[in-house]
């Protein structure tokens, strides 16, 4: 697990004072007329990391409690309050990891903190004790667990009656998290092993993407997954891809998203490739995946052609070539008659 604090930069309308559920753009609509309002990004005011810039490794045996810290930092200079809340970790459709705050139903469940609020003064740091206690259940090596944080304020600024009502269409905050992973190493074998469920071309109102759907399995974390894929049609190479994968969390599923170039039509398409693990076996792809009449006409819904609309609009009025044909002409007869003046005027006296 990465040693590193994430630093997470969310976009939200907040529905409530506390609310780190979610890490995705969320708005209420008032008119769809009318445009969204963001705030100005700003640094964050806030740092979190672990006592001596470690990784927060624990270990321990089912039923048993450990013990660590973080600490806190207020980076601005003025003071805060920052709250803190225990999160699980699954996968991210970018291949990263997600901190999850509402109801964690894993190793979230473990960690208990001293205190979900701090205030801090500028410039100064507090540490946060907390206490992980390991279900006598507990099964496989590793766990994985996280601590977020965020700025009390920028909740409040975000959750304000005031901005809700001068909001054009829908307000959009912006909310600075910290999150520091927690890995808890129970007595076990460390396996990695990951699997390919399923290869399917999908549709969003962003567009269409190949999905690879995979399933990390074994005891331990995956790091560094390589992805190479050609996309093909008959001879013709619709889409190639080299990607990586970042950590990808046991048991986790994940949806990993492919960006499709322009727009699919109804067909088959031959999927080959290879997804290599590190420290686990490769994955090799071949596969037919079908666009069914289906699946065009939910693109056809989800994502208008915007191209040929934005064509469309932008192409030019025919009036205007009118008018500029019609100042042309001017010019022209302007130059001639200046040309014919030019002449006629009589040679100067020797």
């Amino acid at each position: 697990m990465s040693t590193v604090p994430t630093a997470i930069s969310l976009a939200c309308r907040v529905g409530t004072v506390f609310a780190l559920a979610s890490m995705a753009l969320v708005g209420s609509a008032a008119s769809p007329a009318r445009s969204a309002t963001a705030s100005a990004p700003k640094g964050p005011t806030l740092a979190l990391s672990a006592p001596g810039g470690g990784a927060q490794l624990l270990r321990g045996k089912p039923g048993r409690v450990l013990h660590g810290a973080v600490i806190v930092r207020n980076v601005s200079r003025h003071r805060i309050t920052v709250r803190l809340q225990p999160a699980d970790i699954r996968n991210a459709t970018n291949g990263n990891a997600d901190y999850i705050t509402t109801r964690p139903s894993q190793a979230g469940r473990w960690v208990h903190l001293s205190t979900r609020a701090v205030r801090l003064a500028a410039k100064s740091s507090r540490r946060i004790a907390y206490a992980v206690r390991i279900p006598k259940s507990a099964r496989g090596a590793s766990h994985y667990a996280g601590i977020v944080a965020v700025d009390a304020s920028e909740l409040a600024t975000a959750n304000s009656p005031r901005r809700r009502a001068k909001g054009a269409g829908f307000a959009i905050s912006r909310i600075n998290r910290q999150a520091l992973p927690l890995t808890v190493r129970l007595p076990g074998r460390l396996t990695r092993r990951l699997t390919l469920r399923s290869v399917k071309l999908d549709v969003k109102p962003s567009g269409a993407s190949l999905v690879l759907g995979l399933l990390p399995r074994g005891s331990v974390l995956m790091q560094d997954a390589s992805v190479k894929l050609r996309v093909s049609r008959g001879k013709r190479t619709i889409l190639r891809d080299i990607s990586a994968l970042g950590q990808l969390i046991p048991h986790s599923r994940l949806d990993y998203r492919i960006a499709w170039n322009g727009r699919p039509t109804e067909g088959s398409y031959r999927v080959k490739g290879v997804i290599r693990p590190k420290a686990a076996q490769p994955i090799y792809i071949d596969r037919t995946i079908r666009f069914t009449p289906a699946k065009v006409k939910e693109l056809q819904r989800e994502t208008p052609p915007v191209a040929e609309a934005a064509a469309a609009t932008e192409t030019t009025p025919p009036w205007v070539w009118l008018a500029l044909a019609g100042g042309a002409g001017l010019l022209i007869a302007l130059l001639l008659v200046i040309w014919k003046l030019a002449r006629r005027r009589p040679a100067p006296a020797v």
